[in-house]
């Protein structure tokens, strides 16, 4: 039996499935950074099929998580399968930055010095003292760049699902019977 559709099950719904999201998205990175060792044609190959795993794989989850909620909910209709996907998208997205800033802060600390060196070695030959003394003032503050980076860069990812899959999940019907139509005023 589905129950009436209300916005606080709506938002229970999509933080018990955020938090599903995010664990996947979260496990699919750590398979794709374990691809990434991998040196050489033959390792970024390897980090390439792991990306787009990742991408697939969220993809798929993400629309079997609208599709749940869209089940169990009677009267949910296109609008309200957007908002839905909307708010998975960003608790999802609060979840995989969290622990972008805790693996880079406390799990791999060492993160943010191997990129410092890598932009340095790469951009040596353009970099003057200015240059330099910018890239040390802005170091301190790279974790926090990068977990608003993520949370924003996994917030699109859920915008563009959500858009993509609630069309399909829950159609428009324009020639429905709804109260707000000009013939019923």
């Amino acid at each position: 039996m589905k129950k009436e559709y209300s916005t606080g099950e709506s938002w229970n719904s999509a933080a018990i499935a955020g938090l599903f999201m995010a664990l996947l998205t979260i496990a699919a990175e750590l398979v794709a950074s374990l691809c990434g060792k991998v040196n050489g044609v033959a390792g970024g190959f390897l980090a390439f099929l792991a990306w787009a795993g990742k991408l697939v794989a969220c993809a798929m989850m993400f629309r079997y998580l609208m599709r749940k909620f869209h089940s169990s909910f009677s009267g949910v209709d296109y609008p309200a399968m957007q908002r839905y996907g909307l708010k998975l998208a960003l608790f999802s997205s609060l979840v995989v930055a969290a622990y972008s800033l805790v693996n880079i802060l406390v799990i791999n600390p060492g993160t943010i010095d191997e990129i410092t060196e890598v932009f340095r070695t790469s951009y040596s030959s353009i970099m003057d003292s200015n240059s330099e003394a910018a890239l040390e003032k802005m170091m301190p503050k790279m974790p926090i760049y990068m977990g608003i980076g993520t949370c924003i860069y996994c917030f699109l990812w859920g915008w563009l699902y959500s858009t993509i899959f609630a069309r399909s999940i829950a159609p428009n019907d324009p020639f429905s019977d709804t109260e707000d139509t000009i013939d019923n005023q």
